[in-house]
Formats: structure tokens, sequence, C-alpha cells
């Protein structure tokens, strides 16, 4: 029994240890790293439920606030929309456009 606890002590300690860094060099905290998951449900969320955009064909990534948007949409106003919604969600530092149009 006391080995099992030593163990999981020990796994434990790792996983919150490991979490301070990442294998790409960032030195995300956890809070930031839970901020950016955060971001990403709510800009997909948004985007899947706009008719115009589209946002299944969206791929949607975020490094400390910055949203980065890629993908194909169906139009030069759809690209805007999804642009301007969000740039509109909460906690949004930046927007990198890496949309493409395709109809």
């Amino acid at each position: 029994m006391r080995a099992v606890r030593l163990i999981c002590t020990w796994v434990l300690l790792g996983m919150l240890l490991g979490c301070q860094a990442y294998s790409d060099g960032s030195k995300r905290t956890v809070g930031e790293f839970t901020d950016d998951v955060q971001i990403k449900a709510a800009v997909k969320l948004r985007l899947l439920n706009d008719p115009e955009v589209k946002g299944l064909k969206i791929g949607v990534s975020v490094d400390k606030g910055v949203v980065t948007l890629s993908g194909r949409v169906p139009s030069d106003y759809a690209r805007q929309k999804a642009l301007r919604i969000t740039g509109e969600t909460g906690s949004v530092n930046g927007v990198e456009d890496r949309l493409s149009i395709v109809e």
C-alpha cells in the first residue's frame, strides 16, 4: 500500500511539473494553456453557429490569446465575418488570418 501511494505521488508531481513547459519550447503556464483552450472552444462554437461562415472547414488554434484561423471559406464576405466574429470573442488578443476562399 505504501509503495502504491509513493508511486502515485511521484506520478502526480511529474504531471504538475511537466505542465509548466511544452515540447514546442513555449513557457506557457497551466492557466495560459487553459485560457487558450477556452478561447478556442468559444471561437469554434461561434463560427459553427453562423450559417454564412460555415465553420466546419475552419481550423482554430490559439497561442497566448492570439487566434489563428486556417482553412477554406466560401466567399470574402464569410472570411471577413469569421475574422470579425473571432475578434469579438472575449479574451482574444489578436487574430491571424490564414483563410483561403474556395467557391
